[in-house]
């Protein structure tokens, strides 16, 4: 069986501050393979544990280990050395979004991306690496929701905050017109900033991704979670430009040798960087 170990390969990982809004692109496969070499662009939101930065300012995570994985996978059996560069700041999942959306060729964007059916007419999606659930979050202060139906005495004059284009924008939504059609919704630009705005408002709501959730509960901040609105398991994945033609190979690496995610190599990446604990509950969302 083929070892799929991170820092074996000298990959260059240059960060920039790039402004999104440029095209992003990267060697295709069939240029790559043509010449034994080859650069492709990652493009991400942090997100904790997934992508992030190391004490010492460098990109980690679940993400960034498992690409790492990737580009060994391609060097071993395909005879491809590809070189990695990260553009953008990690800040707004639309910029990472549209960043991947209006790129070229071998561009990846790496975070909490969820697989929907909607988003599969503007980009490609890699096989799912993990899958998530979504938690309804308040300050520790508000009382804890026995049913939903209490949401318009429980949660009366709370405002609503999140992010535009992400699916906790549209789980926030439903909420309203589904329980509080008076609730009042207010829009950041980052899963981070709803989470600030949670735990520095105490009659606010919002749904979060559990990465985000569990570092907030390891950092021992006052947030609290509403288990009757867990929103059920989805599944995040790398996603690529329309015009990629990485697709097949990402969808090798994943399929090989009975499948990537049953590694140790795998498993030990989500301990390292999502904790035990972390893993279990991430684990029950898709039980």
């Amino acid at each position: 069986m083929i070892q799929f170990k991170t820092g074996l390969v000298a990959l260059l990982f240059l960060i920039s501050s790039t402004v999104l809004s440029q095209s992003l692109s990267g060697d295709n496969y069939a240029t790559a393979k043509a010449s034994g070499n080859g650069t492709v662009t990652f493009t991400y939101v942090e997100t904790p544990g997934f992508v992030y930065k190391d004490e010492s300012g460098k990109l980690t995570g679940v993400c960034v280990d498992i690409m790492n994985d990737f580009l060994q996978y391609v060097r071993q059996n395909h005879g491809i050395n590809l070189n990695a560069r990260f553009l953008g700041n990690g800040s707004s999942f639309s910029a990472m979004y549209n960043g991947v959306k209006n790129g070229k060729n071998g561009v990846f964007g790496l975070g909490n991306i969820t697989v929907t059916e909607a988003r599969k007419s503007e980009i490609l999606f890699s096989p799912s690496f993990i899958t998530n659930f979504a938690i309804l979050v308040t300050h520790s202060s508000v009382p804890t929701l026995a049913s939903m139906s209490e949401v318009p005495q429980k949660f009366k004059g709370f405002t609503a905050y999140t992010a535009k284009g992400t699916l906790n924008e549209k789980r926030i939504n439903k909420l309203k017109s589904n329980y509080y059609p008076e609730l009042e919704i207010s829009y950041v630009s980052s899963s981070p900033d709803v989470l600030d705005k949670i735990l520095a408002d105490k009659k606010s709501l919002s749904y979060l991704d559990l990465a985000f959730y569990l570092s907030a509960v390891k950092e021992r901040k006052p947030l609290k979670r509403h288990k009757v609105g867990d929103e059920g398991s989805e599944e995040f994945a790398f996603v690529m430009p329309k015009t990629s033609d990485w697709q097949p190979i990402i969808e090798e690496f994943f399929n090989a040798n009975g499948g990537y995610k049953n590694t140790t190599e795998y498993k030990k990446i989500l301990v390292d960087h999502l904790g035990l604990s972390a893993v279990k509950l991430l684990d029950s969302a898709s039980e």
